[in-house]
């Protein structure tokens, strides 16, 4: 069991190992990962453990927290749409860190994973969801939704987990800002992110959290000013952007006084395949106020939530039909200095044993929206990060 995150300039990583604590927890019990022994407690007793830990707790060994998107119904208070059959959250608890290069970690010749689709999103099922959200949206019920579908794909040769991040990642230009990976040996599950989201991040006595949204397609570094020049240029880009801004500048206000400031209200990001806008928010933030708190004010990020955020829950639960999973929930690091929680979009898990891999994608959809567009986009956003793993291109 293994833990990695890359680092600044992405061309090296952390590697956490030497598990001292690894706990999964369901809504209802706990699953120790090293004994294999289901104890009472469940999800409850994760925040617990978050209601306990301040922010300016000094960790001289690593902690890792995995959340599931659905581990936000009890942050917003619809305790009974929390699922009991899938995990909600994972804590792993590292003795050691080491920086690394995935050379030096893997210099074995790499096996090259090639994936063919199992199941893609439907277009008829996207139209009639997208047409539910348009309803909600003219009434007033809501004001943007975040609507997404999962991806199932397989192989069919024997891999290793190392496979497939050398795959993703051999080239650093294709390494997400929050990109990592966690090897669950006792289950033979691989969590592999490439995602390039902030959830929220502590820099001196600040939080700050960076929200994206916006997609456009990118496929060369020389399109980039007409690119962007033509995202500049969509009210419907716009407004998005500015909705959720003024979502998580309300969300990281109410962690505590005084209220949180726009820091950079529109800039350009690029990604594989794809270019996205993003804003920046921070606050000061008094360093006794607890894991708990901020996750209890923050999760699930609302850019892929949508705005009223406890309303929109309780409809993607409604429109969608199965669990996100870790796909949109929250990757957290916690070392020494280091409290950086990412959003697990470009994020796949992976069941090395059953040979499967779901992948979830999916966008902001408000009353400019068109369904035609946003299934496109939904397709574009899989592919940045399948694409190394497929023969030739994806069709929507």
């Amino acid at each position: 069991m293994w833990s990695l995150f890359a680092q600044e300039g992405k061309e090296t990583f952390l590697l956490c190992t030497r598990p001292f604590k690894a706990v999964m927890y369901y809504k209802h019990h706990t699953l120790d990962l090293l004994t294999g022994r289901k104890v009472r407690g469940g999800a409850r007793e994760l925040v617990k453990v978050l209601n306990e830990t301040p922010l300016n707790a000094t960790l001289n060994r690593p902690k890792v927290l995995h959340l599931a998107f659905e581990m936000g119904y009890f942050f917003t208070g619809h305790d009974e749409l929390v699922p009991g059959h899938i995990p909600l959250g994972i804590e792993i608890e590292y003795l050691r860190a080491e920086q690394v290069k995935l050379a030096d970690l893997w210099p074995t010749p790499l096996q090259k994973p090639h994936l063919r689709f199992l199941q893609v999103p439907n277009w008829d099922h996207y139209r009639k969801a997208f047409a539910r959200v348009q309803e909600e949206l003219k009434a007033g019920n809501c004001y943007q939704v975040n609507l997404t579908a999962p991806f199932y794909l397989s192989w069919d040769r024997p891999q290793r987990p190392s496979d497939f991040i050398r795959t993703l990642w051999e080239n650093p230009d294709r390494v997400g800002a929050y990109a990592h990976a966690t090897w669950l040996s006792t289950m033979g599950h691989l969590i592999l992110s490439n995602g390039p989201e902030c959830l929220v991040q502590r820099k001196g006595t600040e939080l700050y959290s960076m929200p994206i949204k916006g997609t456009l397609p990118l496929n060369d570094a020389n399109e980039l000013p007409r690119v962007w020049k033509k995202m500049k240029a969509s009210l419907k880009e716009e407004g998005e952007l500015n909705m959720i801004t003024d979502l998580l500048r309300n969300d990281l206000s109410k962690i505590h006084e005084p209220k949180a400031r726009v820091v950079a209200k529109r800039r350009p990001l690029r990604v594989p395949g794809l270019l996205h806008q993003y804003s920046i928010i921070a606050a000061p933030i008094p360093g006794q106020t607890t894991w708990g708190r901020i996750f209890g004010c923050l999760f699930p990020g609302g850019s892929v939530t949508g705005a009223p955020k406890r309303r929109v829950m309780g409809m993607v639960h409604q429109l969608e039909g199965e669990p996100r999973g870790l796909y949109c929930g929250s990757t957290l690091l916690a070392f020494k200095d280091t409290f950086a929680a990412s959003i697990n979009i470009r994020t796949a898990e992976l069941d090395m044993s059953a040979r499967e891999m779901k992948y979830g994608a999916g966008g902001g959809i408000t009353l400019r929206s068109e369904e035609a567009a946003e299934f496109e986009a939904m397709m574009r956003k899989s592919e940045s990060f399948l694409s190394p793993f497929l023969r030739g291109k994806m069709k929507a």
